[in-house]
Parts: C-alpha cells; sequence; structure tokens
C-alpha cells in the first residue's frame, strides 16, 4: 500500500518527538538514567512524550533564525542567564537551561559542566541541529564566542563517558552539500558582513532522527519525501510517500494525522536598537526590516 502526506515543520518535529521517546535507548534512558534535552523547536515536543508535559520555562528556544537573521530568543536573556560583568568570562559550561528528565520529571537550571560530569553509559543527550546533509550528516550553527558551543563540550563528555547522543531534525533541515564541505566555508571570523548572529558550522557525529526514521520507528512502514515547500502556513512543508504493508501504513498515517495541526510556541525576537547581547555584530543602520 502507498499513501501521500504532508507535514508543516512543526508537525514533522511533533513525528519525530513520538518517534525519539519510543527509541530504544530513550526507553532505557527513561526508565534507569537520565535524558538532557538541549532546548530548541525541534525538542520541544520530546519533553511531552517523555513526561505527559510541556515544559513550562522561559527558554524553550536558544538560537533561532527569524525573518531578520540568526538571533537569539529572549528567554536566553532573562534573569536566569544574565549578560556577564564588564570583563567577566562566561563559558558554555556555565549553560543553565537543559532539560533534565529522571524518573519522568522535568527539571531546569543545572549548569552544563555538572551535568555532563555526570552522564554515563545508559543516559542520553538530545539536541536539535541546523544542517542535514543528504548522507544524514548534521551540523549546528555555533553563535557564541566560545569555540565549539555547547554542542562541542557535549561530544567531547560523550567520547568520555559514553552517553548516547540523538539529533532529531526534520527534512526542513536538508542541505544540498555534505555537512563537512559547507562547514569550511562558515568562518565566522572571517565574516565582514552578518544578517543577524554570525555563525559558524560545527559537523557532529551522531544519530540523526528524521521524518523517514519517524515513520519506520513507529510503524515499520518506509516513506520517501517527494517534494518540499508551501504556501498558507505551511512553508517549509515536507510530503512523504509512505510505502508499506497496508496495516503498516495506516499505522504511519494515524501518527502523522495526530500530530497535524502541531504549533511551537510564539517566539520573543529581541528588538536590535535595545539589544543588550553582546555577541552581535550586526550594522543595524537604518535597516528597514532590522
Amino acid at each position: 500500500m502507498r499513501a501521500q502526506v504532508s507535514l508543516t515543520p512543526a508537525e514533522s518535529k511533533r513525528l519525530i518527538a513520538k518517534a525519539t521517546a519510543r527509541t530504544e535507548e530513550v526507553r532505557r534512558a527513561a526508565a534507569e538514567g537520565t535524558i538532557v534535552v538541549h532546548p530548541s523547536s525541534s525538542t520541544y515536543f520530546i519533553v511531552e512524550e517523555l513526561t505527559g508535559q510541556r515544559p513550562h520555562t522561559a527558554t524553550w528556544v536558544c538560537g533561532i533564525v527569524v525573518e531578520k537573521g540568526a538571533c537569539v530568543e529572549m528567554g536566553t536573556m532573562t534573569s536566569s542567564n544574565p549578560r556577564p560583568r564588564e570583563g567577566a568570562v562566561r563559558t558554555v559550561g556555565d549553560f543553565p537551561h537543559s532539560w533534565v528528565i529522571e524518573g519522568g520529571k522535568l527539571s531546569v537550571g543545572e549548569d552544563l559542566n555538572s551535568l555532563m560530569e555526570r552522564l554515563g553509559s545508559g543516559d542520553v543527550y538530545i539536541k536539535g541541529v541546523n544542517a542535514l546533509d543528504a548522507e544524514g550528516n548534521v551540523g549546528v550553527l555555533i553563535g557564541n564566542k566560545f569555540e565549539g558551543g555547547t554542542v562541542g563540550m557535549v561530544m567531547g563528555a560523550a567520547r568520555r563517558n559514553g552517553f548516547g547522543v540523538i539529533f532529531p531534525v526534520g527534512l526542513e533541515k536538508l542541505i544540498p552539500l555534505p555537512v563537512k564541505e559547507v562547514a569550511r566555508e562558515a568562518r565566522k571570523q572571517e565574516y565582514e558582513y552578518s544578517m543577524g548572529l554570525s555563525c559558524g558550522l560545527l559537523p557532529v557525529p551522531g544519530t540523526a532522527l528524521t521524518e523517514l526514521t519517524a515513520v519506520e520507528i513507529l510503524s515499520g512502514a518506509q516513506a520517501t519525501p517527494i517534494a518540499s515547500g508551501g504556501l498558507g502556513g505551511a512553508e517549509g512543508s515536507v510530503m512523504l510517500v509512505i510505502n508499506g504493508e497496508k496495516e503498516q501504513v495506516w499505522q504511519a498515517i494515524e501518527h502523522v494525522e495526530a500530530c497535524k495541526g502541531a504549533s511551537l510556541p510564539q517566539v520573543r525576537v529581541p528588538d536590535c536598537y535595545s539589544c543588550t547581547a553582546t555577541i552581535c555584530d550586526f550594522p543595524i543602520g537604518d535597516k528597514h526590516w532590522a
């Protein structure tokens, strides 16, 4: 049997979250260990799948791409993440916004240094990414001044301590060239202009979980992308053909239909003219779209 379905980016994120929560690695960590989730639009629904509740935190996403360019969500600029004093040095290890799930309960506030010290075999770290190539390789945009960002620290700790790393990512982030190749061009220190926050791209090893993987995990059917894009609120959508035994395909359809209408919280973008972010050198000038 074959069926055609379409998913908006938010709906894809919901479908991928359902599958992520059902992987053996995550189920084991949910039952016996610790799951750490980096806040993002790609991981937002995962918390609900694992705890039964959406995360009620001021920071649900960190770095973002909005109409005016690369930016940060205002939740990262609240009192829980104050602007450093003049001359002070803040490291990625101080990152306080990770969602930590243990025993089905969500907590927030533990710094990344502490988390990386205690995660080990049987635990899982989940993070959204910014680029996916045709071979399943992923890349993460690095906007802060610390080399490698939080993900660089996480990948180093994963190699040392043996915990798993999963990258849920929708096909909306598919790029036409290999991640390692384009990363060589993303040398932010050499940019003379950046529309918003200047970013480098860091290739990272790990398990990429897309809509295609999600369909297989949830139903056993196979999914093939046949088109992308849309209008009227469906911008960035992906269209899939699902193929398999009738029971499998109908099961996949049920999961997709359960995701229809999924939406994310509103993004709060700082005003460029009053923003206090010290890591952005965007030349605002009199640009009408800033």
